[in-house]
């Protein structure tokens, strides 16, 4: 026999047992591993928000902003937008309007607020869940900072206005399920009537807010509370229904017509929940969701075995993408299902607020489900691919979150050896799965920020490009021209800063060699005004120092041979190759225009310094640049 196999040997006494060993793992590596891609994550959208959250109006902004601008307060923030009563969002947006001068910024700072807020109330219901171990802790911690945080998100992330609406909703639906389960604990009435003080608040945001009424009276029901309490929702439900559908002004948009065929319905609301599996993985199959976020995948890094698994599933099963996440939506509700089942019907079954809140997550995704699956089926049979539209997917990510932390948590209340390393076999994959996305969505949101701050650099010049503005369902090319006049007008937006009315001016002002700032442009491409067909340059270029002064006390223009100036620029791009950055550097590179552009003239890139009443050149501007 061995020695180190002796029983009583020294040998044998030094080796841990490998139940031991796999409790370090399980303890320290695990927990690392979760909490590591937690903190990545959150960081990383955090920083990208911050540098690519849009500035500018934006789509059916042009529109929404008439409303605000036409009429007197407090009309203008009780009227409708979009179907919807954003009431809630609309004083943010009217305190941004008349003291920030529309820039954008009230809307930014709550909208990032409420979703960190609303993944730090899944950060701390979990990690106060001490009968849980550190590792399933740490990764419920990672899902919540995934599904509210994570970039598939992006469309609602990046985009101010959007993120507002959003994430005061998310959050609002998040208190509502914890203030739920405190009426349990306590055993107070009070604690029900905060839940629905949220949920008013969330119908007032966004129109699936209605769905969280429904959720608190199923989660009310599964924490078995007192049947006298259920007459607060239903009398603040039913109080809030007569507000949105017939006491506010513009009753008639609000009122969708339902589309009653069940089985279709069905289906929709199977395709919808599964949307973040779509966005993440499966949809990248042949043929793509959308093509260009796939053909951006092998560029990020694991996103070339993201495209390939997905491909090689759809060849394997024999089933289009289209029918497995059809197959995964209806697999999560149905365990959904069963695990509220659990505590609604099994006595002996009580709910931590953990896991009240993933209930509250699930159940107001599921009514959110149900709402749109019968308001919007005549839409989605006409367009089938908008089922999983990315301005869709926030809702979704909340029942997988929630799904998720009960299957978490179950799994150790089983203690199934086979589930537990199954479940954490997929929790170690998925930050994996969804890093390709992480990148793909920082370089859309960049590209996207970068566009709009070209908008504001043309009109800001006096000039319009159809190609830079919307035009269809959103907002019309005359909604758009509208709204800029009375931004102009009143010096709101882009046109907060008065220096685009030295558009065409002669500056008579010193203009001064430096030494201190450095750039360089070229033009980019000529085109024609789309509004008076004047002949006109795009330029693009980069400030390589003195980038900090410009932004705080300057302006860039351009000047002609006889100093007239003829242009103004917008920063609107970091100079990095990655959009995915773990800071939030100075902008330093620019887009701008300049009007009754000549070939063969002579411009030249100057910031204008108001604090100094002069004007510093950088350079010329190249006449001419390869196309990209």
């Amino acid at each position: 026999m061995a020695i180190n196999s002796l029983p009583n040997s020294p040998a044998h006494r030094s080796l841990p047992p490998l139940a031991s060993l796999s409790a370090i793992a399980n303890r320290y590596l695990l927990t690392s591993w979760f909490v590591g891609w937690s903190i990545f994550f959150a960081w990383t959208s955090i920083c990208a928000i911050i540098n690519f959250s849009l500035r500018q109006p934006f789509s059916d902004e042009f529109v929404n902003y008439q409303t605000f601008l036409n009429l007197p307060f407090p009309a203008n923030v009780l009227q409708p937008g979009n179907g919807h009563r954003p009431i809630f969002p609309n004083l943010i947006i009217e305190a941004e309007n008349r003291w920030f001068a529309a820039d954008h910024s009230l809307q930014f700072v709550f909208g990032l607020f409420c979703a960190v807020l609303t993944a730090l109330a899944v950060a701390l219901c979990a990690w106060r869940e001490r009968q849980l171990t550190p590792a399933a802790r740490a990764a419920c911690i990672m899902l919540g900072t995934l599904g509210v945080l994570g970039l598939v998100n992006g469309r609602m992330l990046f985009h101010s206005y959007e993120s507002l609406h959003v994430y005061l909703l998310t959050l609002s639906v998040a208190i509502a399920g914890i203030a739920t389960f405190e009426a349990w604990r306590r055993q107070q009435w009070r604690w029900l009537l905060a839940a629905c003080t949220a949920c008013t608040v969330a119908m007032f945001c966004f129109g699936s807010g209605v769905a969280s009424f429904p959720a608190v009276i199923v989660l009310a029901f599964a924490l078995r509370l007192p049947a006298r309490w259920y007459a607060i929702p239903a009398a603040v439900l039913a109080f809030c229904l007569f507000l949105y559908l017939i006491a506010l002004p513009g009753d008639q948009s609000v009122r969708n017509v339902l589309t009653f065929r069940p089985l279709d319905s069905l289906l929709v609301a199977a395709d919808w929940i599964s949307s973040p599996w779509v966005r993440l993985w499966l949809g990248h199959a042949p043929p793509a969701l959308d093509d260009s976020f796939t053909n951006a995948m092998p560029y990020a890094r694991f996103g070339k075995q993201v495209v390939a698994s997905a491909t090689w599933l759809q060849s394997a099963s024999g089933l289009s993408w289209r029918m497995l996440s059809r197959l995964v939506g209806f697999a999560g509700i149905g365990l959904f299902l069963l695990l509220l089942g659990r505590f609604t019907f099994v006595r002996d079954a009580k709910p931590t607020r953990l896991q009240a809140l993933a209930l509250m997550f699930g159940l107001f995704a599921l009514a959110t489900a149900t709402v749109i699956s019968l308001g919007r089926l005549d839409y989605f049979v006409k367009y089938p691919e908008q089922v999983w539209a990315d301005r869709y997917v926030v809702w979704p990510n909340l029942f997988w979150c929630g799904l998720a932390i009960l299957l978490i948590v179950e799994a150790q209340r089983l203690r199934w050896r086979t589930l537990t390393l199954a479940g954490s076999a997929f929790l170690i994959l998925l930050p994996l799965v969804a890093l390709p996305t992480q990148h793909t969505y920082a370089g859309w949101a960049s590209i996207v920020y970068r566009h709009s701050q070209q908008a504001a650099a043309i009109v800001r010049s006096g000039l319009f490009e159809i190609g830079l503005f919307p035009d269809g369902a959103d907002a019309s090319a005359g909604d758009v021209q509208r709204s800029l006049a009375l931004f102009k007008q009143r010096h709101l937006a882009m046109f907060a800063d008065p220096s685009f009315e030295e558009i065409d001016s002669i500056w008579n002002r010193p203009i001064e060699a430096s030494d201190h700032f450095k750039g360089e442009a070229h033009v980019y491409n000529a085109l024609d005004d789309s509004s008076t067909g004047m002949h006109a340059a795009h330029f693009e270029g980069k400030i390589n120092a003195g980038a900090a002064e410009v932004q705080r006390e300057g302006q860039l223009a351009v000047l002609d041979e006889s100093n007239r100036i003829v242009g103004l620029a917008e920063f609107s791009y970091i100079v990095r190759d990655s959009a995915l950055l773990f800071d939030t550097p100075r902008k330093t590179g620019f887009d701008g225009y300049i009007r009754n552009y000549r070939s063969d003239g002579r411009y030249r890139l100057v910031i204008l310094l108001y604090s100094q009443r002069n004007a510093a050149v950088l350079g010329d501007i190249a006449p001419v640049s390869l196309p990209k």
